[in-house]
């Protein structure tokens, strides 16, 4: 019903915007109130390139005039960028070929960018490729691209000296089985599955391939089970010898033991992981385990050294040290590591029992429900590129029948099994991210604020990705303070928030009433730079304070600025040269979503899966997801990866704790209108 609802989002409210963009160009009307601004954003095409088309432009449009907008497939076209749906750009060439008919797989590459390359379809690789559909598609393996291609016959690995053991791969193959003509020509030893195992986590572990686990262990195909004995091969092959079964040296020791009652929920592979200590040795310290684990019971674990922090369950604790993010920004997809099984929730307010049959009507008339869609649209994908990367990764999606005033997420802990779950995404609501935080269903997991930018209760399994407010205003400041300018704030009267926040944060900047607009061009130097941040709402007050400084750029060094993208400067009669001129700055959560939603190769892939560019949400809802995912496989704890800064598609995102305790994005873009029409990145 999800999927169905989905696709109903999909066809209805996308039409519109497909079958505008039929020509090269558009012919626009000007209507009253128009600026370049508002056409750029409801075209979604950057101010730029309607200057580049209508340069008398630059100076003002008038009402009934025309303007000429380019569509989106012209401009495409007209870069002559390829619909390559990688998600990053890769700078440096790679030759992916070295034989014909031969394709060697890149890093992030999907098998739908692949069979585009090829002209040939997703079918036509799994055919030519029958273990893709068990090992996926690996970097740097070879798969076949061509259906004249001609595969090498097997190689006789009972060829090999007994001397000289085969190297195994450190990558998986991904284009052809790794075949044993003789089972017995290869040593082994027993272990025994894990809970959350897979086929594919136990060959990385392991070193083998999916293949050969299998040829070792033929019940295999019947599914694996936790606690199942398995053979997984020691180090290689042997010319004509028997099976030989490895077993590691144990050495008698005295081992100390703590005592641990096991609370509601709690599992044995949490317990495991909590006091690094193998599940099999639980169970042989304590048989009875082997009936389960039951609420109250006690059990023997292995102290082993390591120091166990114990926590009160639920209680909010704001006690971890986080460390600090330095350095430039980094690819969180160059540092992952697949050696544990992780679980992800999303939590999305789909409300399916609330929208009833008229789908239309809804999705005409409820801007949350299609602010959802997009959201987990975005979501979607971005689950898909971790699967590209083969990340030993489960995905659970709920409903979470979420509104201002009540939430199904409490429901949804009891009912659903969250155990081994390492990280939730969402509510959207922040009430409702507050009470979920107070109830979360285990005592590892990490929840994670998708879209909310409300102040909430501390917590250390707690993170939100929105910045606050006082964060772009703080990060706008710091920038001109280092800069060395001569700052001043003008507010409008009614602002008394931004008042207390300057008087809180820089009691020693100039902070002036837009009453006093009409003489800020006398308080002008010439020895440094002239910063004027305007806080107001009036279009008056916005075309005042413009016309008092744009004449004076020839002898002053001047720039102007607001604590957001303020409309006021849309205003018809405030020109974009004059925000040009005067180099008029904001901060931003994202950045300039006009110039990087529709040129962005993640666009690509998603217009190819949708058949239209992706809004603000669909863009949050990947970016979120995605950095959520590759945190999860860092060598780090989730929440001692705020080491590191990271940036998505529009999003940034460097944590840290604010001074009410919350581990809070920070991550701002500081832009700019340039002088080549478009808007720039300061930071």
């Amino acid at each position: 019903m999800k999927k169905k609802l989905f696709i109903a989002l999909t066809a209805f409210v996308f039409t519109s915007s497909v079958l505008a963009q039929a020509g090269s160009f558009i012919q626009y009307r000007v209507s009253k109130g128009d600026t370049v601004s508002k056409i750029s954003r409801d075209y979604d095409i950057p101010v730029g390139e309607i200057l580049k088309y209508n340069p008398d432009a630059k100076n003002g449009i008038n009402e009934n005039s025309f303007l000429l907008i380019p569509t989106k497939d012209f401009l495409e076209k007209e870069k002559k960028k390829s619909a390559n749906p990688l998600l990053k750009e890769d700078n440096k060439a790679k030759n992916t070929s070295n034989t014909k008919g031969v394709h060697i797989v890149q890093p992030k590459e999907t098998l739908y960018s692949i069979s585009k390359k090829y002209k040939v379809t997703v079918d036509n690789l799994y055919a030519w490729n029958p273990t893709l559909k068990s090992t996926g598609l690996l970097a740097d393996s070879e798969i076949i691209v061509s259906a004249s291609y001609k595969k090498p016959s097997s190689v006789d690995v009972t060829s090999y000296e007994q001397s000289t053991p085969k190297k195994i791969p450190t990558t998986l193959a991904s284009s052809s089985a790794d075949t044993i003509k003789d089972i017995n020509n290869i040593y082994y030893r027993t272990i025994e599955v894990e809970p959350q195992s897979t086929l594919y986590s136990l060959a990385i572990t392991y070193n083998t391939s999916i293949q050969r686990l299998l040829e070792l262990n033929p019940d295999l195909k019947d599914g694996l089970k936790s606690g199942q004995s398995i053979k997984v091969p020691a180090y290689g092959f042997q010319n004509k010898a028997k099976v030989v079964e490895v077993k590691p040296d144990i050495k008698e020791s005295e081992t100390k033991f703590i005592k641990v009652v096991i609370d509601p929920q709690q599992t044995l592979y949490g317990i495991s992981r909590k006091y690094d200590v193998p599940i099999k040795e639980l169970i042989k310290f304590n048989p009875q385990l082997q009936d389960g684990l039951k609420s109250g019971m006690e059990i023997l674990v292995p102290n082993n050294g390591k120091v166990v922090v114990e926590e009160e369950k639920n209680s909010p604790k704001t006690n971890v040290v986080l460390p600090e993010a330095t350095g430039g920004f980094v690819d969180l997809s160059d540092s992952i590591t697949r050696s544990e099984h992780k679980e992800l929730a999303l939590l999305i307010p789909f409300n399916i029992e609330k929208v009833g049959s008229d789908m239309d009507s809804k999705l005409a008339s409820d801007n949350f429900l299609n602010m959802t869609l997009d959201f987990y649209s975005g979501a979607k994908l971005a689950v898909e590129y971790a699967e590209s990367l083969n990340l030993p990764l489960t995905v659970n999606v709920y409903d979470s029948n979420e509104s201002k005033s009540s939430s199904g997420v409490d429901g949804l802990f009891k009912s659903k099994d969250f155990s081994n779950t390492d990280v939730i995404i969402g509510p959207f609501y922040q009430k409702n991210v507050d009470e979920a935080v107070k109830n979360l269903p285990n005592n590892k997991v990490i929840l994670v604020s998708p879209l909310s930018n409300e102040k909430a209760t501390p917590s250390d399994r707690l993170v939100q990705t929105m910045p606050y407010s006082n964060v772009l205003k703080v990060q706008l400041i710091e920038y001109f303070k280092k800069s060395g300018a001569k700052i001043t704030v003008i507010v409008d009267d009614k602002k008394q928030s931004t008042k207390q926040f300057m008087q809180q944060y820089f009691p020693e900047l100039n902070v002036v009433s837009t009453k006093q607009i009409h003489e800020i061009d006398k308080t002008l130097v010439k020895d440094k730079k002239n910063v004027f941040v305007l806080d107001s709402n009036s279009i008056a007050s916005a075309l005042q304070f413009t016309d008092k400084l744009k004449n004076r750029t020839k002898d002053y060094d001047i720039q102007i600025a607001s604590f957001d993208k303020s409309d006021v400067f849309d205003y018809s009669e405030i020109k974009i040269q004059t925000l040009i001129d005067l180099k008029y700055t904001f901060p931003s959560v994202t950045r300039d979503s006009r110039e990087s939603r529709s040129e962005s190769l993640f666009a690509q892939e998603y217009k190819n899966k949708y058949n239209v560019y992706p809004n603000r949400y669909a863009t949050r809802g990947f970016d979120v997801t995605l950095d959520v995912i590759l945190r999860m496989f860092q060598r780090e704890d989730f929440l001692q990866t705020s080491s590191k800064k990271s940036q998505e598609i529009e999003n940034r995102f460097i944590y840290s704790r604010n001074p009410e305790g919350t581990v809070r994005n920070t991550g701002v873009y500081l832009l700019q209108y340039d002088s080549d029409l478009n808007v720039k990145v300061l930071n």
